[in-house]
């Protein structure tokens, strides 16, 4: 049980976090201050530094809370809706799943696309800060999940299941080219984001642009077994 001290600051974290989303919804990014959030939650504004030290940095507490919010809600759907690892799949199938595990992005984008485009660039070229390493240890997560899909689908096409074995040794071989495959996918992702942002590609055509790319991702997967 947590004791008066803690809960009091989990109840600041928590009003920090929500007048910090809502204002980065209603006004945006650039348009809201440190200032105007520690005023929204009713706290002082030194205690939104000592939250999160800079604005993106405050940005990254809130996408990290709400992706881990996402990944809660949808453990269950998640364990049932995909194939447990080594289940035989085919291409399609591997790219609809594959679909379905980036599809939060994709809603994000739509919803909040001058967020998702900050956040995109946080990822990329961010400082090394708390936040932005959690949400990186959440993109590497979701790379893993990619890239086990992948498997999955070379396993079926090859008549094989799990990892390549070498023929000397009879020892397991990684598969290079799934983990790239999914961090191809993930920096497509994030690619798109920008690109919707510069207002280079209409948001309605998205799902389209990154069904071609997933699918040429796992064709490509599939052609290197």
């Amino acid at each position: 049980m947590l004791g008066r001290r803690e809960r009091a600051k989990a109840e600041k974290r928590a009003r920090i976090l929500a007048a910090a989303r809502a204002l980065f919804e209603e006004r945006g990014f650039e348009r809201t201050s440190m200032s105007e959030v520690a005023r929204a939650a009713d706290v002082a504004e030194g205690t939104v530094f000592q939250h999160a030290a800079t604005k993106v940095e405050l940005l990254m507490m809130v996408v990290d809370a709400l992706w881990g919010a996402h990944e809660r809600a949808t453990t269950t759907t998640s364990l049932s809706a995909f194939a447990a690892p080594g289940t035989a799949t085919a291409g399609g199938e591997t790219a609809e799943r594959i679909a379905e595990l980036i599809s939060p992005l994709v809603t994000a984008m739509r919803r909040w696309s001058e967020l998702a485009t900050w956040v995109a660039r946080e990822i990329l070229f961010g400082a090394d800060m708390p936040h932005r390493r959690r949400v990186l240890d959440r993109v590497d997560r979701l790379e893993e999940q990619i890239a086990a899909r992948l498997k999955d689908g070379r396993a079926d096409a090859s008549g094989a299941i799990g990892a390549a074995r070498d023929g000397a040794t009879g020892t397991a071989v990684e598969e290079p080219g799934a983990a790239a495959g999914a961090r191809l996918i993930v920096a497509g992702v994030l690619a798109e984001l920008n690109r919707s942002r510069q207002r280079r590609i209409d948001g309605e055509d998205v799902d389209v642009v990154l069904r071609r790319l997933i699918d040429l991702v796992v064709a490509g997967a599939g052609a290197a077994r």
